[in-house]
């Protein structure tokens, strides 16, 4: 028969038990934590510098959050260090889903548990007021790679018939659970002849064409590149979506499914300053296929989203750059000579 534990045993497991959680049976608290330094103007001036960038657009802080905190008011961090805290969860979970909401824009974001007991500030998505209409269809759904929970959807609604054209709109947005933090709508058009009557001249125009290219006129043979005798979808649809920098950036290609009378309109929509923003456009000579479209940062981290170049079956595209203060992605200078993406 084993002999039972000596008293000084259970307590010391009682203690250790009581010392991780704060209370028996309850979880310490989680602080999300934006930096530390060893002084406060230096987090306050993080704090701002965060706020004019709006990276934080995407969470809603308990009121008096975010603040410079001492560590004497977290137990269990580091003496003599200041803290700029986003807020205080109760458990992980939500700590990792509230710092998710500032990933990738706050670098030095992390989850630190109390060794003690802590008033609770948990933040809150900073939802839009949204609903999905009824015909919206998801596509697809992609994670953001380093921000649990944050997931980038495809939706395609409002669908409509315009003769033999079939179109509707995409809807992009950025989700956590049911929370809608950001979106933007597409729309999408139906092009060229879409009326009995155009449709008639269209004809028409195109058998004058094709009887003056009979002729030899190399002018009649370039107009009949671009002459169509149908009513035409010019959507935009996502052609592929690239998580290499962090976060997911989706290839638009604004074209017309039945016949490209020109190369699609391409262009990245990525998060930024708590939207989608729009890069310039991405269609240059080599960019007619743009489920190609690969990208490559200058420089690996954390912040390989903010300066990358792109390319389309390995020909150079484009070089963008973000700009916080404008809230845009910028076309900088090209990529170097003779550099292989």
């Amino acid at each position: 028969m084993r002999s039972p534990r000596p008293v000084w045993s259970v307590l010391a497991v009682l203690s250790c038990v009581l010392s991780s959680t704060g209370a028996l049976g309850a979880e310490a608290p989680w602080a999300v934590v934006l930096g530390q330094d060893a002084t406060a103007p230096a987090l306050s001036k993080k704090l701002a510098e965060l706020k004019k960038d709006r990276a934080l657009a995407w969470v809603k802080p308990a009121k008096g959050f975010p603040k410079v905190m001492a560590a004497k008011a977290l137990p269990g961090l580091e003496e003599g260090q200041q803290f700029a805290v986003l807020g205080v969860c109760g458990t992980k979970e939500d700590a990792d889903r509230a710092m998710a909401l500032v990933l990738p824009w706050a670098q030095d974001a992390s989850v630190r548990q109390l060794s003690g007991t802590a008033a609770l500030s948990c933040p809150t998505p900073n939802a839009l007021k949204s609903p999905l209409k009824t015909d919206a269809k998801v596509a697809a759904s992609h994670p953001f790679p380093n921000a649990p929970g944050l997931v980038l959807t495809e939706h395609r609604l409002n669908p409509r018939t315009v003769m033999e054209c079939q179109s509707s709109d995409l809807l992009l947005r950025v989700a956590q659970g049911p929370a809608v933090l950001a979106e933007v709508l597409m729309k999408g058009r139906c092009v060229g002849p879409c009326t009995p009557e155009d449709q008639a001249q269209a004809k028409e125009r195109v058998m004058a064409l094709q009887a003056q290219a009979k002729q030899g006129s190399t002018t009649a043979e370039l107009l009949l590149k671009d002459s169509a005798t149908s009513c035409m979808a010019r959507d935009a649809r996502v052609q592929k979506v690239v998580t290499d920098l962090g976060m997911p950036m989706a290839v638009v290609a604004v074209g017309s499914t039945i016949v490209s009378m020109k190369k699609p309109d391409g262009v990245l929509m990525a998060p930024g300053c708590g939207k989608l923003v729009e890069s310039p456009s991405l269609t240059e000579p080599g960019a007619d296929d743009l489920s190609l479209v690969e990208l490559m940062a200058d420089q690996p981290g954390p912040e390989a989203w903010k300066r990358f170049n792109v390319s389309t079956a390995g020909q150079h595209v484009a070089h963008l750059v973000w700009n916080a203060r404008k809230c845009e992605w910028q076309s900088d200078a090209p990529e170097p000579e003779g550099q292989d993406m």
